[in-house]
Order: structure tokens, then sequence, then C-alpha cells
């Protein structure tokens, strides 16, 4: 599939406050010449990022303080990108939940099943209505993990969340065949930001992915509608041995880099 052109074009980035999605605000900006929407509930975050934006790149942005778990936040998302003419979609925002399964509260599994899955969702449902009215080819990236295919130990309710976005995004892809919507789904293993940090790994940051790596990865991705995008070599064996191995050997293995909860 033909490059989609963004140069100057708005491109949606939600979750643009911190991690990955904050790296794929600047990659956008400087080597695409795009101009990203910033979209995440930390305000003062997403305006120091458009302020930095601006003074490194000369690009402009926009800011939306934004909580996609929210009908009210979606809503406002939602209408600026009817309001600008958006050419992309990179949605990045997300919450994890760290330790054993039965050891979380109820609250942490419902506001990460409402952001993850239900706000996500209904956003995309959507940012897809509006990108079908477009003249033009519109391209949406949803920002999945490497851990929807091996499963995650001790982060299991976040790892089933993003099995939830792979399997949307298969039957999506397939009913937009024909349109000018192509999206696809983004699956890193760990990378090295302050989600990761939370997980209590066992060698700490050794063997994260670097961030704007990743996050180049992510826009490459997403200009290039690639259907489903796995970063690194390592993170590729994985995916494949997931593939290949017995379920109950590849959840264990998926399990090895966590300290086991005491």
């Amino acid at each position: 599939m033909a490059a989609l052109p963004i140069a100057g074009s708005w491109v949606v980035v939600t979750g643009a406050s911190s991690g990955l999605g904050r790296a794929a605000a600047l990659c956008l900006a400087s080597s695409y010449k795009a101009k990203p929407i910033l979209v995440g509930r930390r305000t003062s975050r997403l305006l120091d990022l458009q302020s930095e934006i601006k003074i490194r790149f000369g690009i402009a942005s926009e800011v939306v303080s934004a909580d996609q778990s929210t009908e009210e936040g979606r809503s406002r998302i939602a209408a600026k990108v009817e309001e600008l003419d958006v050419t992309a979609a990179l949605l990045a925002a997300g919450l994890t939940s760290v330790g054993q399964f039965d050891a979380n509260k109820l609250s942490d599994y419902h506001r990460l099943i409402e952001t993850n899955v239900l706000g996500f969702t209904d956003l995309l449902a959507r940012i897809v209505s509006i990108f079908k009215l477009r003249r033009s080819e519109t391209a949406i990236l949803a920002i999945s993990s490497l851990g929807a295919e091996t499963s995650l130990p001790y982060q299991a309710v976040y790892g089933a969340s993003k099995a939830y976005i792979n399997t949307l995004i298969q039957a999506l892809s397939v009913e937009l065949r024909g349109t000018s919507v192509s999206v696809g789904a983004f699956l890193p293993g760990g990378i090295d930001t302050a989600m990761a940090a939370q997980s209590d790994l066992r060698w700490g940051r050794m063997g994260l992915m670097d961030v704007d790596r990743c996050a180049a990865s992510a826009v490459e991705a997403l200009v290039r509608r690639r259907y489903m995008t796995v970063p690194g070599l390592g993170n590729r064996v994985a995916y494949h041995a997931s593939r290949t191995l017995p379920r109950p050997l590849v959840g264990r293995a998926a399990s090895f880099p966590y300290r086991r909860p005491e």
C-alpha cells in the first residue's frame, strides 16, 4: 500500500502526555512535518509538549485535554477530528494494572477496561465514521501489545484488553476494505517508559526497547498503513513462537521477566 502523505496534515495522537504517545507526536513533527493533535489527561504536560514542538521544529499543534474513559472526553476528541481536516490517528492511550490477578481491586480493573476497551472502542468508532466521509485516504493505528499474543502473567487484564484490540482491528480491517480508511495494530514488547517502570521487572530496564525507536517504528507503520507490526527482532521471534509453540509454554515464558509477587 502506498505511503500516506501526512506532511502539513493534522494527526491525532492519544496518550500524548507521556511515553509512546509523546514520543510519537515528536516523531510526527520532526521526521514527517505533520501537525499533531495532542490528546491526554494532563494538560500541563500537553502544553509543554506543544511548546517544545513549536520551538524545536516550527510545527503547529493542537492540545485537547480529554480523558478517553469518559463520554465527554471522547466527544471532545471527535469534535476536534471533525473540525480539522485530520488525515490519521495514532491511538496510544491506555492503562495497566500490575500484580496477581486476585490481589488487585475491582476499581482498578474497572478503570482499565473503561479506558482500554470501552473508551477505545467508542473513540475508534467515532473516528472511523468521520474518516469514512473524507475524500482523501486516511489511516488509524491502534497501539496494542505483544502481550496480547503471548499473554501477560501479572498484567493479565491489561494483556486481555490488548488482545481485544487485536481482534477488533482484524475484523475492522475486513469491514473497511474498499474504503478510504485503513486500520492497523502495533504490537510492541516492553518499552522503556514510566508504564514499564510500574511492572516490577526482574532486570529493570534491561531488554526494554528505547521509546523513541519504538515511536519511529509506530509512526512508520501508520504512514505505511500496515495491518500488523511487531517492532524489533526479538519481539518478532517471540511473536512467531507464540503462534507455533504450545500455549501453556508460551504463557510460562511470558512470565519470566516478572518478579513473582510474594
